[in-house]
């Protein structure tokens, strides 16, 4: 390096490959490389920004890793054809832990998207070519890479802790199993289209726990009932302030389920619940079957 003759400087264990417009930014560009045996880094020195990093464990058995997988998969396999055995109780817990085993997939796959981005010094625009790589449209990958990023990823992985060495995912704030919500799409829709994902996300959980017909349409019917919001894009920015909105109130007397309410104020679903709650009679609501559980739209 620099054309020096020391041997320390010239050792396997300080040498990298690199293409030529790294090497240029290393040397005029303000790009920082810092190694250790668990981690390796570039910084941005001018900003204190993270270009990339790559971990390292050398008791890691990849191979093991995979197997494991592979293992999982033809357990579940095996599993479809075992249900017809279960109690009705032993159903009901076969079916919880189907739906914990399906989140954690989904997981899974957005920790690997949100990794290979991480190890490249592109940003967003490696997005692509990682959607190519693993088969899967770029949406896909900008997805669940955001979602992974705002919910689950280590507060401070760009501090001088990695050096320390590999340690458990402690996301800020949250960590995998505070969120109870399955499906993937309850992230999707707090990650893209509201102003406080983490808040929001609370949210749709406390709802969900409350009324378990609680739907991701009501949820993002309720972001945008509360502000007037244009989703963010696939690096989290904004592209426009949310400004509120001012709902219609709806009186005793007053069915909101006529055309002109829902045509004009599609997000109306909270008054709605108020007003069925309430004592006025609802005899007038001419269409609408208030004793079963079918939604009204």
């Amino acid at each position: 390096m620099g054309g020096s003759k020391e041997p320390k400087v010239l050792g396997e264990d300080n040498l990298i490959t690199l293409c030529r417009t790294c090497h240029r930014n290393f040397h005029e560009g303000g790009w920082v490389l810092e190694r250790s045996p668990h981690l390796l880094r570039v910084v941005d020195r001018r900003s204190g920004d993270e270009i990339m990093r790559r971990h390292c464990l050398q008791d890691f058995d990849p191979a093991a890793f995979l197997d494991l997988l592979n293992r999982l998969d033809a357990s579940l396999d095996q599993a479809v054809h075992l249900v017809r055995y279960l109690d009705d109780d032993q159903l009901v817990e076969a079916f919880r832990g189907a739906r914990s085993l399906g989140k954690r997939g989904w997981l899974l796959e957005a920790a690997i998207l949100y990794e290979a981005q991480r190890r490249s010094v592109y940003g967003d625009r490696s997005l692509e070519g990682i959607a190519r790589r693993f088969e899967i449209s770029l949406r896909q990958a900008q997805k669940y890479a955001l979602v992974w990023r705002l919910f689950f990823a280590r507060n401070g992985q760009n501090s001088e802790h990695e050096e320390a060495g590999p340690q458990p995912i402690e996301p800020e704030g949250v960590n995998v199993d505070v969120f109870s919500l399955e499906e993937p799409s309850w992230y999707v829709v707090a990650a893209t289209e509201s102003p406080d994902p983490q808040r929001w996300l609370a949210y749709a959980q406390d709802r969900k726990a409350e009324d378990a017909r609680y739907s991701v349409a009501w949820f993002r019917r309720d972001i945008h009932q509360a502000q007037a919001y244009e989703p963010i894009n696939s690096n989290g920015a904004h592209r426009e302030t949310a400004q509120p909105v001012e709902l219609p109130s709806v009186g005793p007397g007053t069915c909101p389920l006529n055309a002109r309410t829902w045509k004009e104020y599609p997000g109306t679903i909270s008054c709605l619940m108020i007003w069925m709650s309430s004592s006025t009679s609802r005899s007038s609501c001419a269409g609408a079957s208030v004793g079963d559980n079918t939604p009204f739209w």
